[in-house]
């Protein structure tokens, strides 16, 4: 059984680029049927090949509600791909749109709002303001980086993103009781 359903899915990631649009679309409902966090990375680089609009709102909407187990990993991931630039702001509005945890990723995430343009700023905002308590030490090396960017920033409304970031993480501060302390 386990056989047959890695062969439709891996099927279905081959088609995800069909010319046909009818059957990409198939491939994305057998992605969704059948698919787990392995799905994230092909899904990530169709969305990132294509410029068909109905395709994109199918990956992102999968993308969106993904509930699989390691999906939080392989979207970090997913950041560090340079394939996968520009959807990168994609993969980053995934973790609160799919509720995933992603304070285990709060530094790299915060390394690209200060990185990235203003729109990946502002989905790293939404996310961090979206997760609960973190440990000590990620919001001290986090506030750390964006101390230093708030300085360097020159355009106005990232600015702003940043200094919403750096309040939102500074009340933080001391919530998760640092397992490492």
């Amino acid at each position: 059984m386990g056989e047959k359903k890695t062969t439709a899915v891996d099927k279905a990631f081959a088609a995800l680029l069909h010319e046909d649009d009818a059957k990409a679309m198939e491939a994305l409902a057998t992605i969704q049927d059948k698919g787990d966090a392995t799905a994230i990375l092909p899904l990530l680089h169709a969305l990132a090949a294509t410029g068909e609009p109905a395709r994109q709102r199918r990956i992102q909407g999968l993308l969106f509600q993904v509930k699989a187990k390691d999906a939080a990993a392989e979207l970090a991931r997913a950041l560090d791909i340079p394939e996968l630039l520009d959807v990168r702001k994609t993969a980053i509005a995934a973790f609160w749109n799919a509720g995933l945890d992603a304070s285990p990723y709060t530094v790299r995430l915060v390394q690209i709002a200060v990185e990235g343009d203003a729109e990946e700023a502002f989905e790293v905002l939404t996310v961090i303001e979206n997760l609960d308590a973190l440990p000590e030490q990620t919001v001290k090396m986090a506030l750390q980086q964006l101390g230093q960017a708030l300085l360097r920033e020159q355009d106005a409304y990232k600015h702003t993103l940043l200094k919403d970031l750096q309040q939102v993480l500074s009340g933080r501060s001391g919530a998760a009781g640092d397992p490492e302390a």
